[in-house]
């Protein structure tokens, strides 16, 4: 299940491009809140504590709980909905937490992580494709599971694991559960095109056939000439 992972953030009460600006050049990064029953808050979050918890956690499925300090002194139980980043600089421009209770299940998707090493590859220097790598579920915030572990360890070339066989867990699956997870498929053979060989004969009949059609060729071309000298023949 998921750990409790906290977050520092302080209100802000003045918006703009130009207050964007400020906020991040002094290291920090706007954002919101929002959820059922409760107003939309305008917040900001030190940057460098932000992008450690984001490098070391999936957050689509990370319930993260923010400690918030200014005009409105609250602690808050948050998924993160949406992050939008500079165009080409690695670098946080804003954030949208959603407010989450302890009793009310929510929708997320979980990484779905491969463990062991299939006897399809061990012995048989089988391939395996990782078809279906998130699972959808509906939980509770405390119930969500940061991934789910799939051994494949006995798996031969030509099967399959399919959500239905999966791990439990406290948990509604929502993807369909006759999806495939992941098959182990034979190895790719690439053969050579293999030279064709042409027999004497055969290299033989079709030089007589090329001698053949330029003899024709000829023929076609100096007919013409000849019909024009019989035809100033006569005229004389």
């Amino acid at each position: 299940m998921n750990k409790n992972y906290r977050l520092k953030a302080q209100t802000r009460d003045r918006f703009g491009k130009s207050e964007m600006h400020r906020l991040r050049n002094e290291g920090r990064v706007p954002a919101v809140v929002y959820g059922p029953n409760e107003e939309s808050l305008a917040i900001s979050l030190e940057t460098k504590e932000l992008s450690y918890l984001l490098q070391h956690v999936s957050f689509e499925n990370t319930v993260i709980q923010l400690d918030i300090t200014g005009k409105v002194k609250k602690s808050f139980q948050t998924l993160i909905r949406d992050v939008q980043q500079h165009p080409y600089k690695p670098q946080i421009w804003h954030l949208d937490f959603y407010l989450v209770a302890k009793d009310r299940p929510v929708t997320v998707e979980v990484p779905i992580m491969l463990h062991g090493t299939p006897a399809g590859v061990r012995t048989q220097d089988g391939l395996v494709q990782h078809v279906l790598r998130d699972l959808e579920i509906s939980a509770l915030p405390a119930n969500i599971p940061e991934q789910i572990v799939v051994d494949i360890t006995d798996l031969n070339i030509h099967e399959s694991l399919h959500v239905e066989d999966l791990p439990k867990g406290d948990y509604e699956v929502l993807t369909d559960t006759g999806r495939t997870v992941v098959t182990i498929v034979p190895p790719v053979v690439y053969k050579e095109p293999e030279p064709v060989e042409v027999a004497e004969g055969e290299e033989a009949e079709e030089e007589v056939e090329e001698e053949v059609a330029a003899d024709a060729a000829e023929e076609e071309e100096t007919e013409p000439e000849v019909i024009g000298r019989q035809k100033e023949r006569k005229e004389q």
